[in-house]
């Protein structure tokens, strides 16, 4: 996996980009590294959220662009195809000061490529591709569970929470009325909550990478509310 930058963190954009699903931005770097190389282009990056994201002004370098302005042009053209997670505007540290910047994923930048016509768009798609199967094979985040996947899981967790506790308020009426049922009761109520709060850890981590724009997102708003503590657990 490509090495995070480190450098001092920066207050995101005015777009929403990075208040949901970034949790860092980092100073943009040049990295001497022949992995984020196409052609002559040397990749700065930075890495948020578990992903990868080049500057605008690069990925039009690597696609054969004489200028910034044109893969501007190109983006706007196109704008309506891309979300949250392909580009966004970030605020990075420059020698003339802060500045936006735009900046795509290597999923935006792909896309870039796709809508590119120039003579090395092809290749550069392969290149972006190459290092999204690279990301995906060594990323302890890369797309073990799709996001409604995650969503269903955390429905699993939220009704084991509930059985766990009307479990633990049932017990005592069951043990008095001498039901036989009442040692199944009690095991839940009391041998089931270090695993359920274990696997909140596990789900609050993942959903934290979840995009909140989705269908599956919105429709459990209420749950992942929830889940995150915001009803409150007892």
């Amino acid at each position: 996996m490509v090495t995070k930058n480190s450098e001092a963190p920066i207050a995101t954009n005015n777009q929403g980009f990075g208040v949901r699903n970034l949790k860092r931005v980092t100073d943009m770097k040049s990295i001497a590294n022949n992995q984020l190389q196409f052609h002559n282009t040397n990749f700065a990056y930075m890495e948020m959220a578990g992903q990868i994201w080049l500057t605008a002004a690069e990925v039009g370098e690597a696609l054969g662009y004489s200028d910034d302005k044109a893969i501007h042009r190109l983006y706007r053209k196109h704008a309506d195809e891309f979300t949250v997670n392909m580009t966004g505007v970030v605020k990075v540290t420059t020698p003339g000061g802060v500045q936006d910047s735009r900046v795509f994923s290597l999923r935006g930048a792909h896309l870039m490529g796709m809508f590119s016509r120039t003579t090395v768009a092809k290749e550069f798609r392969r290149w972006v591709l190459d290092i999204l199967d690279r990301e995906v094979a060594h990323s302890p985040i890369a797309k073990q569970f799709t996001d409604e996947e995650l969503i269903n899981l955390s429905y699993m967790w939220v009704w084991m929470d509930k059985g766990r506790r009307v479990a633990k308020q049932v017990y005592p009426a069951l043990h008095q009325l001498g039901s036989p049922h009442h040692g199944f009761f009690y095991d839940m109520a009391n041998e089931s909550h270090y695993m359920i709060d274990k696997a909140r850890e596990s789900l609050l981590r993942e959903t934290e990478n979840i995009d909140m724009n989705g269908f599956h997102a919105r429709n459990a708003q209420g749950m992942l509310d929830r889940l995150n503590g915001k009803e409150g657990i007892h």
